[in-house]
């Protein structure tokens, strides 16, 4: 708890008012942002979103797009009976690392991206996993086979999700992935003000990492990346405060942080102690 937050009451004991109407905002709408540099297949993807004008931005509704499909390494298209399908997740597991930096000034950088929000996934209600998670292809493994690859016939395959995804992605189909784009900033409600500019970088996985083959033959190429951001037209008299407010003091985003830590261990070790696996508070 914060030292500094007041005490309030539900606004479920509010019985004697009407619900208030929202005027603060004007309008949304969503903007495409290009990455600053062309694609290629191991160099980081950069949005630079500008902060100039009126608009804010909503980080919550943050959306990211990528067009991928799997191809030989030496370029050509892989043929029906070669084995090989993304990892569950792609749209997330494509990447290994995400940092956000706001005016030049690096707020956060997640490291292990594609566990820290695999993990957020399986912990996810099955109605979601089986509805919105798939537009980024979320395929859940079967249990206890998600590492079998068949390299006979992939019917036989007892790994469902590995099955579907194989469809998708079989004879270099394009796959279209979006869905919403996972860092601390953009989990909490607070808008981005005006004069604000964002940069967010994403490093790409390893291709061993994102694909699931019994050889290493292959490699991902993206096609197109873009990053669909939420502006928000505010109404003149909050931007108003807002200029006034901070010529008393600093604006205030609460973040919660979430970090995912790596330990290495020795092959034949029945137990290990992991000592400050959880920082003290």
């Amino acid at each position: 708890m914060d030292s500094r937050a007041c005490a309030c009451v539900s606004n479920a004991y509010d019985l004697f008012e009407v619900n208030p109407i929202q005027l603060s905002t004007e309008e949304s709408s969503y903007t495409e942002i290009f990455p600053v540099s062309s694609l290629s297949d191991k160099t980081p993807i950069e949005f630079y979103v500008s902060g100039t004008g009126d608009n804010y931005i909503d980080l919550s509704h943050t959306l990211l797009q990528v067009q991928v499909k799997i191809k030989k390494k030496s370029g050509a298209a892989i043929s029906t009976p070669e084995q090989v399908a993304p990892i569950k997740y792609l749209l997330n597991t494509l990447f290994s690392e995400c940092s956000v930096t706001l005016n030049d000034k690096q707020v956060s950088s997640q490291a292990n991206y594609a566990y820290r929000y695999i993990f957020d996934a399986l912990l996810s209600p099955r109605t979601v996993q089986e509805s919105m998670l798939t537009a980024g292809l979320f395929y859940k493994d079967t249990a206890s086979k998600h590492d079998l690859v068949e390299l006979t016939n992939v019917a036989d395959n007892v790994n469902s999700g590995y099955q579907t995804r194989y469809n998708i992605c079989k004879d270099s189909k394009l796959m279209d992935l979006i869905g919403p784009l996972h860092f601390d900033l953009g989990n909490q409600s607070k808008f981005l003000i005006n004069s604000v500019n964002l940069r967010i970088k994403l490093e790409i996985n390893k291709d061993s990492f994102t694909m699931m083959s019994a050889t290493h033959d292959f490699k991902m190429v993206i096609q197109h990346a873009s990053l669909f951001v939420r502006k928000v037209k505010v109404a003149p008299s909050i931007m108003i405060g807002h200029e006034t407010a901070l010529g008393n003091g600093a604006i205030k985003m609460p973040i919660r942080r979430t970090e995912v830590k790596s330990f290495a261990l020795s092959s034949g070790m029945q137990s290990i102690a992991i000592q400050r696996r959880v920082p003290s508070v």
